[in-house]
């Protein structure tokens, strides 16, 4: 069997196990855990067992080193059980990413903490927002502080995903604290060497397990936890396009599985009335959603494009990594509003099979996760150059 073959093999084998998850634990639990805001144990766990967290990391430190085309379509399955979960899943492997691409050689510490956090199961959170920087990941006030015992930094952290059950910690800061707002460097620790201090209240109107309040986050660490890629590196080659596609499967999930409840509510009407019964608000919704998974293939063949060829991120590049979450973050919205109109009052409910109302106001948060106003502004510069170059 040839090196393609298995990989193949592979890849559907962990998009079987991921469904599996989502139809047997992750559907029973959701409810729950979004009516208290609760973080997903048993999800997570079955996650876990299935190998799945350990996704994106590399074979060499004993994760299943699955391609973004299929980190992708894991995701868009457990959203279909959980949205929650899902998006949980979908940041861990973005941090593992991050650190598996710009972490260094197998032999740095980098790679022995990611070595540890892939061995024992630990969930990756991201510390990269932080109060005062107007959503700008690419700007800090937090900085590397160095002295005689080592180094130290704190960061104010608006939102951090998990934070409390998180057993490790990426963060971006300023290199040193005379270093400017953009000159970022990266960050790995493990949860027992930060102090955590919790500044809000999580009552969220969706994501509600994903549990993402906001910390004072403070550590200590030598030199070698600081990734030898710069942030802005970082940022632009991994963070944000695999942010883009990984959340925009989750969102395909989440619509998806909203169409799928609408389909079967009106399959039960036919049968309860004898007669058949067909919905065109199907057709327009299910023409949206093929559109975004074209959209999201796209995207993923773009982005292995420049990093096969280790070219720079273009403009071309950054404005289809924009336009897929800002057509994935309102397209879905649009989906699950078709599927609410079809199975009516049913679809309104909190609970019953039709219920739409968890996956609708789960699909609301893509608008705000990384905002969509501050996309628009940025391509529309970004469009309007390469469509003017274009010949």
């Amino acid at each position: 069997m040839s090196d393609s073959t298995l990989t193949q093999v592979s890849a559907l084998a962990a998009i079987a196990a991921a469904q599996r998850v989502a139809t047997s634990v992750a559907a029973d639990h959701a409810a729950a855990v979004d009516r208290a805001a609760a973080f997903p144990v048993e999800t997570l766990g079955a996650i876990a067992d299935a190998r799945l967290l350990a996704a994106a990391a590399p074979t060499t430190l004993g994760g299943l080193g699955l391609p973004l085309s299929t980190l992708a379509r894991i995701g868009m399955a457990l959203a279909r059980g959980c949205g929650a979960s899902a998006m949980i899943w979908a940041m861990h492997q973005l941090q593992l990413a991050c650190v598996t691409r710009h972490g260094g050689d197998g032999s740095s510490t980098v790679s022995g903490l990611l070595s540890t956090i892939v061995a024992d199961n630990l969930l990756l959170a991201s510390a990269t927002s932080e109060r005062g920087s107007g959503g700008d990941l690419r700007r800090s006030h937090a900085a590397v502080v160095r002295d005689a015992s080592g180094y130290s930094l704190e960061k104010d952290s608006p939102t951090v995903s998990y934070g409390e059950q998180a057993g490790a910690f990426f963060l971006s800061a300023r290199r040193n604290p005379a270093a400017a707002a953009d000159d970022q460097v990266a960050v790995l620790v493990l949860g027992g060497e930060v102090e955590r201090r919790r500044t809000d209240h999580w009552n969220p109107m969706g994501m509600r397990g994903t549990c993402s309040p906001g910390f004072m986050l403070r550590t200590r660490f030598e030199a070698d936890h600081i990734l030898p890629d710069p942030f802005s590196e970082i940022a632009t080659r991994t963070l944000i396009p695999w942010s883009q596609i990984l959340w925009s499967g989750v969102w395909i999930g989440l619509a998806s599985e909203a169409l799928h409840r609408a389909a079967r509510c009106l399959d039960e009407r036919a049968q309860r009335t004898q007669s058949a019964v067909t919905d065109r608000r199907m057709a327009w919704a299910d023409q949206i959603l093929v559109g975004l998974e074209a959209q999201l293939d796209d995207a993923i063949a773009w982005f292995e494009a420049v990093d096969r060829d280790d070219r720079t991120a273009d403009k071309a590049f950054r404005a289809r990594m924009n336009a897929l979450k800002l057509a994935a973050s309102t397209s879905s919205v649009e989906v699950a509003q078709h599927a609410l109109a079809m199975c009516g009052f049913a679809g309104y409910q909190e609970d019953g099979p039709y219920s739409i109302a968890r996956l609708l106001r789960d699909l609301y948060s893509a608008q705000v996760m990384v905002s969509n106003d501050r996309l628009l502004d940025i391509n529309a510069a970004n469009v309007a150059a390469v469509r003017a170059a274009d010949a």
